[in-house]
């Protein structure tokens, strides 16, 4: 099955690009365009609404919208075009425009890589490669589809841009390692413990304990596929009080322990 043609590719620089400009005049999207930001000082508009982006958000504009943009930036984007019959278009339309809460280092690594290999190799609608960083990318988009929807819908209620929830996922991912507490996430975004709490939890769809969970269990399966740390030593690295409670989440999310976990990943990388 065809999945896109990428008609255009590449890392789009606004002081390369237009030397002495403030903004691009509105126009309209003919293609699915995808860009992923690293570097911002400015705005993206997109059918008359302003988006404040930042390092490691997206943005996806689909055909038919009007799309602009506040300089400066600098991000990878791919344009393309789909069959009318491709469930991957489908997923696409169903997406949000506006993606602010992601694991920016995921989605780095998905373009870095794509945009590497096109450079480098060429493209070809025939590539395993470029396809099988199309689906990668196709389906964290649908995985991060809701809580993103959840922000914009939350950020729309209020008078300005809410930027607490993506501190507060960014002081998450920044300091697992450490023994942090809710009243401790809850104080880098002005709010109070209980009602940080209930906007976090409507946003992301968990709460707060079980994103921080989630993001050391995430790097403790990272650990555990490499050789070189013990496991009292993953668990501790991991933000865990002891080995033992690091085993009993661990099973619990995957029904699995630590050690046949990485066993499974030893055998699967080194055999």
């Amino acid at each position: 099955m065809e999945i896109c043609e990428l008609t255009e590719y590449g890392i789009f620089d606004t002081k390369t690009a237009f030397p002495g400009r403030r903004r691009t005049v509105a126009r309209s999207v003919t293609e699915y365009e995808i860009e992923f930001y690293t570097a911002v000082t400015g705005h993206a508009v997109l059918d008359g609404r302003i988006y404040d982006i930042t390092p490691g958000t997206l943005i996806c504009s689909k055909p038919g919208e009007t799309r602009g943009s506040v300089f400066d930036f600098r991000c990878f984007y791919i344009h393309a075009r789909f069959p009318k019959a491709s469930p991957y278009r489908e997923i696409l339309d169903s997406v949000p425009n506006f993606y602010r809460i992601i694991d920016r280092e995921v989605y780095g690594r998905i373009f870095e890589d794509l945009i590497r290999h096109l450079f480098s190799e060429g493209y070809s609608k025939e590539s395993d490669y470029v396809n099988a960083k199309l689906l990668e990318l196709f389906y964290y988009l649908g995985k991060d589809a809701q809580r993103n929807r959840n922000y914009l819908e939350h950020t729309a209620r209020r008078i300005q841009t809410d930027s607490a929830i993506p501190r507060a996922v960014e002081f998450i991912r920044e300091h697992y390692r450490e023994d942090i507490s809710l009243s401790d996430i809850a104080y880098v975004t002005g709010y109070s413990p209980n009602y940080f709490h209930h906007v976090f939890t409507a946003v992301m769809g968990k709460t707060p304990q079980r994103y921080l969970l989630d993001v050391r269990l995430g790097h403790a399966k990272y650990l555990l596929a490499q050789p070189e740390k013990t496991l009292s030593e993953i668990a501790y690295e991991c933000g865990f009080s002891s080995q033992a409670y690091f085993t009993e989440q661990f099973k619990k999310m995957t029904y699995t322990t630590p050690g046949q976990y990485r066993k499974r990943c030893m055998e699967r990388y080194y055999s």
